[in-house]
């Protein structure tokens, strides 16, 4: 059944339908997403990042078909091609699926133009998940804070509003930086390795770290050399294949939720999140605003979920969200099932000339 997602990337990889084509089928997703229909359960075609479960979850979904059409006159913006890329609608079962609905939507949209002297616009609504150390957020939050923030696409100022003045600052405060972003693939498959690369160079920085400390500690105290090495082997902890996908989940996922991004890079990173393995779909969800969307997540060692929510008619990132989904006994903390231990929604995202000013 592999074949068939080879199948589906290739598609994914010819050149971008034409313009015609994009609207014909922006309009019948739009007629398919109001009119009233049954829905039938189709099965996942055996991948290994989707689960049997998500069989039964349904939503919408595009199946790509070239078609041979006449040719047409091409404009200066146009790629030669003597085919046009038709688009099917397909219920979706797995976050293959949408990813691929995302790439189709995205294919529409205008061609990024911003330059690294704008500024991104980012306003986002956080849950208080902990108040100083005390109990974990459990349900609906009680507090909820939003936040705007500017920064510049090339990562060297940032501005916030502080007591109703903007105030700018030199340098980054994140730690996925738009530089780093923007000179991601658009390809989903080479977006993951790349992000893999991070999360593995990152894992060897912070080990190299741990290992110093360790060392200097153990200079300190008078340790001798078979106990400083027993100390350094206890304190470096394995690092999983589950906490690298965790962490390459958790990368993508914050490049979106504090950046305004080219919808075909959204979609790509969609697409690397299907990729990751344990990564599964579900159809119905609810963010911190509540609005009605659809999930990608991720579940490390059976008790913590991550997970993003999506728009599931535009495929826009809707907000992101940690929750305990089993008791399990940390050497350093204990997590209880249905603590929040963050919770965060994306509100408005885009391009301005400015700080201060809003898309």
């Amino acid at each position: 059944m592999e074949e068939l997602q080879e199948l589906r990337h290739r598609h994914d990889a010819m050149p971008d339908p034409a313009p015609e084509s994009v609207e014909r089928a922006r309009a019948r997703l739009n007629a398919h997403m109001r009119r009233p229909r049954t829905r039938r359960v189709r099965p996942v075609w055996g991948l290994s990042l989707a689960g049997g479960a998500a069989a039964a979850l349904l939503a919408v979904a595009v199946t790509v078909f070239p078609q041979t059409a006449p040719e047409k006159k091409e404009t200066p913006l146009a790629r030669p091609s003597t085919t046009v890329t038709e688009l099917r609608i397909r219920p979706v079962a797995n976050a293959a699926d949408l990813a691929g609905n995302a790439a189709v939507l995205a294919a529409g949209e205008p061609v990024w133009t911003a330059e690294s002297e704008q500024w991104g616009y980012v306003k986002t609504a956080n849950a208080q998940t902990r108040v100083d150390g005390g109990e974990w957020l459990r349900g609906a939050p009680e507090v909820t804070n939003t936040r705007e923030m500017w920064r510049r696409l090339n990562d060297k100022a940032f501005a916030a509003m502080e007591e109703g003045k903007l105030k700018i600052y030199k340098g980054s405060e994140f730690e996925v930086t738009y530089p780093y972003l923007l000179a991601l693939p658009t390809d989903p498959g080479q977006l993951l390795a790349r992000v893999y690369e991070t999360v593995d160079a990152e894992n060897a920085r912070n080990r190299e770290s741990i290992r110093q400390r360790v060392l200097e500690r153990a200079k300190v105290t008078g340790k001798t050399p078979e106990e400083t090495e027993r100390a350094v082997k206890e304190s470096l902890t394995p690092f999983t294949s589950q906490d690298r996908d965790r962490w390459a989940f958790q990368l993508i996922a914050m490049g979106m939720g504090d950046a305004a991004l080219p919808a075909r890079l959204r979609a790509a990173m969609y697409g690397a999140m299907a990729r990751i393995p344990g990564v599964r779909y579900e159809a119905k969800s609810s963010d911190l605003l509540k609005r009605q969307g659809i999930t990608l997540y991720h579940v490390l060692d059976g008790y913590l979920r991550d997970e993003i929510f999506v728009n599931p008619k535009t495929y826009e990132y809707l907000g992101y969200r940690t929750v305990v989904v089993k008791d399990h006994q940390d050497p350093m903390t204990p997590y209880a099932k249905g603590e929040i231990h963050h919770w965060s929604a994306l509100v408005t995202a885009g391009v301005v000339d400015e700080a201060g000013q809003r898309p």
